[in-house]
């Protein structure tokens, strides 16, 4: 005898983690609304605090009536309702549909509280699509993982504890219960991939294979699995290769690693950091040109998402485009207060009282200009500025961001690096700037 529904959902729930109380996210649609009646029949067996949240996009003209009708089902089922209206960017090249599931994500983990586990109606059917889409899409196992059942989220955690049910089995509960729900008009247009293969390529599939769904169910889980084994081996070949500084890392044993290997722990390491992963193609072209390079070479590779550089036996990874500054910025700073540096370059600031050499009137802060020479303190001769910055380490890129002070006329500290004569004594200044600017 086949189980039912709730008791299905149930067994699924226990095992998840204990929750301070369930949000479920309710759209109005078929999905949604099962799990929402669902969870409010196994209240008295779950014991933890249910509530709804609906996110109003006003992307449609019937939104507000989408709105309504969550209002109402949540009054008749006693269950508490948030609606949170969200603005989408509309930009071109953008997809409106991703924007606005970024929005109703972010919208979500607003207004959780911690510990609360966020439910969302998605089923097998859904996973099915979301891995034939990544399939398609040539995704790697990250990918074919396709939704997980669980996974920490902001305090808290996000389920879908629907995956091993049908679209077809959550239809059948809803008419045997005389469920009412509403339908999307967009679900039905098939320019969208996702509904193409949900309404012409999964129903064809599905009549030669019938449990469509399940097996590659299945197969999303052991990719998860195999997934879960490449981070740990990342996690393993990091320690080899990391430095104090998360965005560098050393290239002598990063040059050592398979190609295989290398390309695991630098997608696991850009994850670690928010840098979207390049393409495969942009990861060869490290392996082929970045660290076999000349260890006097500098070379660098741009993608979309951010850039790679080498410097002194190490890889340097940015977020992106490194900030612009000009020469003729010249700013007038008496050293009373932190000096906010232009482009995201962080601030540069006195530590403790002022050396005995900093005028009462202030100080000029710039950047680099032609001819600028040092002789640093302490030293014979003078140096160029180039000189300079190569005897202190210091990457070419940041050169012409360093802040430079200069005192009635004369250069007299390169950041915070370097002090030149005849300004001498502990380096007073410090430069705080983000961690993959140093």
């Amino acid at each position: 005898m086949a189980v039912p529904l709730p008791q299905r959902l149930l067994k699924t729930l226990r095992r998840l983690p204990r929750p301070q109380g369930y949000l479920v996210a309710l759209s109005g649609g078929l999905d949604s609304t099962v799990l929402l009646h669902l969870m409010v029949r196994l209240g008295g067996e779950l014991e933890v605090p249910l509530r709804a949240i609906h996110v109003h996009h006003g992307l449609h003209p019937d939104a507000e009536s989408w709105s309504a009708h969550c209002k109402a089902l949540c009054k008749r089922l006693s269950v508490p309702l948030s609606v949170e209206r969200v603005e989408v960017e509309k930009a071109p090249r953008r997809s409106l549909e991703a924007e606005a599931r970024k929005a109703r994500y972010q919208a979500i983990a607003r207004a959780m509280g911690a510990g609360e586990m966020v439910l969302l109606a998605q089923h097998g059917d859904d996973q099915a699509e979301t891995l034939l889409l990544q399939l398609l899409r040539g995704a790697g196992v990250a990918g074919l993982a396709a939704m997980p059942l669980l996974r920490s989220w902001h305090g808290g955690w996000l389920a879908r504890p629907l995956l091993e049910e049908t679209r077809e089995s959550l239809e059948a509960w809803a008419e045997k219960e005389d469920l009412a729900w509403l339908e999307d008009p967009s679900n039905r247009d098939r320019r969208h991939a996702r509904n193409y293969l949900r309404h012409e390529v999964i129903p064809l599939l599905r009549r030669r294979w019938p449990s469509l769904a399940k097996t590659m169910g299945r197969s999303a889980r052991h990719c998860a699995e195999a997934q879960g084994l490449l981070e740990e081996l990342a996690v393993c070949d990091l320690v080899t290769v990391a430095t104090v500084n998360p965005w560098q890392l050393k290239l002598p044993p990063l040059a050592r690693l398979s190609s295989a290997r290398l390309r695991n722990l630098l997608r696991h390491w850009m994850a670690n950091r928010g840098v979207m992963a390049p393409p495969e193609e942009v990861l060869a072209r490290v392996e082929r040109e970045l660290l076999p390079a000349r260890t006097d070479a500098m070379p660098e590779i741009h993608w979309g998402g951010g850039a790679l550089r080498r410097f002194q036996g190490r890889l340097y990874l940015f977020p992106g485009p490194l900030p612009e500054v000009s020469g003729e910025v010249r700013f007038r700073w008496q050293g009373r207060a932190a000096l906010a540096l232009p482009d995201g370059l962080g601030r540069f600031e006195l530590v403790g009282e002022p050396p005995s050499w900093f005028p009462a009137e202030g100080a000029e802060v710039g950047f680099r200009q032609a001819g600028l020479r040092c002789r640093p303190a302490g030293h014979v001769g003078s140096r160029s500025f180039k000189q300079l910055c190569q005897e202190l380490g210091i990457p070419p890129w940041l050169r012409s961001r360093l802040p430079l002070v200069w005192v009635r006329g004369e250069l007299a500290a390169v950041g915070d690096y370097s002090l030149c004569q005849p300004f001498a004594g502990k380096m007073p200044f410090r430069w705080e700037r983000p961690d993959w600017l140093m």
